[in-house]
This record gives C-alpha cells, sequence and structure tokens, in this order.
C-alpha cells in the first residue's frame, strides 16, 4: 500500500505558479489603425512646363533634388527669342526716330499757319501724323517688352518649393510651351500628408479633427497628425474609402514611404477590459482566456470588442472581478493546477 501511494504521489502534476490580472472598468480611448503612406496633398503636385516654345538647352536638376519656390530647373534655347528682341528694339528705335521727325515737323508747320504761309489743312495733316507716330512709338514699345519677357522665360522656374520626382525631358527635347510638354514633375514635401485607406466601418468612426500617430517604414516617427478629410464614398473596385491626415513632420519627409496612422476615434468611460497578453486563440473566432479564480484553470471563451496593443474590451465572457492570467496562457489547459503567485493591475488607459 506504501508503494501505491508513492506512485500517485509521484505522479500528481506540480501547480503552475501563474501571475493574474483582475478584469475591471476603464476610461479608454477607442482608436483605429490604418495603413497608408505618406504623399503630396491635392495640388502639391506640380508638373513644370516651359511658358515659350523651343529645344531643350540645359536641364538644371536631377530626380530627388530638393528646390526652392523660384529656382531654375532648365533652360530653352533663347536664340530665336533674342532675336525677335533685337527686332523689336529696332523697331522701337526707328518709331521713336519718326515720332521725333513728326512732333518738329508739327512745330514747324504751326509756325507757318500762324504767319499765314502755310493752310489750315497742312497743320492738320501733321497733327495725324504726329498722332500716328506716337501709336507706333506705343506698339513698338509693347513689342519689345513682350519680346523681353519671353526672353526671360526661357528660363524654366518652378513656383513650387518641394523635391524632383521626375524628369520628363532632357536636353534637346522640344516645347511646346504648353503644359502638354512639362520639363520635370516636383512634389511639396513640407506639405506632405499621410493617406489612409479606411474600411465602411473604420470611415463611420474617423472624423475630421481627430488627433493621430503616423509610424513610418522608414523609422521616422511617430509624427503627430490631424485627419483634416475623409472619403463620403467607397471605391467600388477596393471597397475602401481613403483618410487624409496632415503630418507636422518638421521638415521635408520621403514622398511614398508606407507605415500606419493610429486615430484617436473617441473617448468611452467604463469600458470593461482585460490586459491583450491574456489572449489565447483566433481573436475573430472569440478568443480564449485562462480563469485563475481557483486552485485550478479555467478556460473562457470571450467576445471582444474594441482593442489596442495593452488592452482589449470584453464584450460577453467575463464580469468585473474576474482574474485572468497573464503569463502561461498558452500552456495552460482545462483544470490545469495553478497558483496565483502574484498579481498585475491592468493597464491603465
Amino acid at each position: 500500500m506504501s508503494c501505491h501511494r508513492e506512485r500517485d504521489d509521484r505522479e500528481a502534476p506540480t501547480p503552475v505558479p501563474v501571475h493574474c490580472a483582475a478584469v475591471g472598468r476603464q476610461a479608454v480611448a477607442t482608436t483605429e489603425t490604418l495603413r497608408g503612406r505618406i504623399a503630396s496633398p491635392p495640388g502639391g503636385d506640380l508638373a513644370v512646363a516651359s511658358q515659350v516654345a523651343g529645344r531643350i538647352a540645359s536641364v538644371a536638376v536631377h530626380e530627388g533634388d530638393i528646390i526652392t519656390a523660384g529656382s531654375v530647373v532648365a533652360t530653352i534655347d533663347d536664340s530665336a527669342t533674342r532675336g525677335a528682341l533685337q527686332q523689336a528694339d529696332a523697331a522701337l528705335a526707328q518709331a521713336k526716330s519718326a515720332a521725333a521727325n513728326a512732333d518738329t515737323t508739327l512745330d514747324r508747320t504751326r509756325q507757318l499757319v500762324a504767319r499765314g504761309i502755310a493752310a489750315k489743312q497742312e497743320l492738320d495733316d501733321a497733327v495725324a501724323r504726329t498722332d500716328q507716330a506716337h501709336a507706333a512709338v506705343r506698339a513698338s514699345s509693347a513689342a519689345a517688352e513682350l519680346a523681353q519677357r519671353s526672353l526671360s522665360r526661357a528660363l524654366v522656374r518652378s513656383a513650387l518649393g518641394g523635391v524632383i520626382t521626375r524628369v520628363w525631358r532632357g536636353p534637346g527635347a522640344l516645347v511646346d510651351g504648353t503644359a502638354a510638354t512639362p520639363v520635370v514633375q516636383i512634389a511639396a514635401t513640407t506639405l506632405a500628408e499621410f493617406d489612409a485607406d479606411a474600411t465602411e466601418r473604420q470611415l463611420i468612426e474617423i472624423a475630421p479633427g481627430q488627433q493621430a500617430q503616423v509610424v513610418l517604414a522608414s523609422g521616422a516617427g511617430p509624427l503627430v497628425g490631424t485627419v483634416i478629410a475623409r472619403s463620403t464614398a467607397l471605391d467600388p473596385a477596393t471597397g475602401l474609402g481613403l483618410v487624409r491626415i496632415a503630418v507636422d513632420a518638421n521638415g521635408p519627409v520621403l514622398l511614398g514611404v508606407f507605415g500606419y496612422a493610429t486615430v484617436t476615434a473617441g473617448q468611452r468611460q467604463g469600458v470593461l477590459v482585460l490586459p491583450s497578453v491574456a489572449l489565447r486563440g483566433a481573436v475573430s473566432d472569440g478568443a480564449q482566456v485562462v480563469l485563475c479564480n481557483g486552485p485550478a484553470a479555467e478556460l473562457r471563451t470571450v467576445e471582444l470588442g474594441w482593442r489596442d496593443n495593452a488592452r482589449a474590451e470584453v464584450r460577453s465572457g467575463l464580469v468585473e472581478g474576474d482574474r485572468v492570467a497573464i503569463d502561461h496562457v498558452l500552456g495552460l489547459e482545462q483544470g490545469s493546477p495553478i497558483v496565483a503567485d502574484g498579481s498585475a493591475p491592468t493597464e491603465g488607459p
């Protein structure tokens, strides 16, 4: 009999010491996590084109260069424009000479008419010729100014500061002076935003003005952001909507970098929560927890609602005051002997 009792004692499982945390009610900030990338805002992309037709003489930038507003990005061959300016200047000088001669003739004719030597008709003709000469001066001056402006436009400048995202045309390429033949593409980096995809449920929770934190795959961040707009309709192809988040990057950021944004969608009081480390199993199918209210482990399936990295909302399956194991949760089975070797409070808000 004594040998039988020794074998039973040897086979008895040893209780597992576990730490437990109490399920309790807390005020929580509900969040939505969205995936997206850094992008330029509407109007933040600019295709820079020449305002004059001609052949590109040189391109002063490369893809990835950061430039300021007013920077020269390319130069158009201005030989034809310089010729036009020289012709306009010559025509202006000729018109001014003709106007001066007409003024002299008019003065002489007035003197002759006053002395009765010339007829009044000759004075009227001289006045008309003088008016025509001065009109020709004004027209020639306008043509010269236009030629000068055209010459200055041979320097292609950017109206936007940012990063060169693409060089469309190089030296030797022809441009027609319209937006149809851009030279480079520029994206504003100081105005960059985080564009994220959102499901229908997330769009309902998210609203402009809500605060967000953006963490990028490049390691930059977290960046502070604010929701500035959200879609009012879903893309029929993907079933997703767009959420635009303005970020305070304190300097240029690399466009196209992927990451995720955590948007604070609201504040809820008295939410029944448990630590996320207490969960086991697939959350979407109803996660399990290990109750440690007694000397043996009790597996319990719970329905969850909102959750973040630290906590999860309990919709059903537990009540306030229940204690759940927060370590060894995957190795415990129904009825496994346990010893609550300590307790840990639920994480604060």
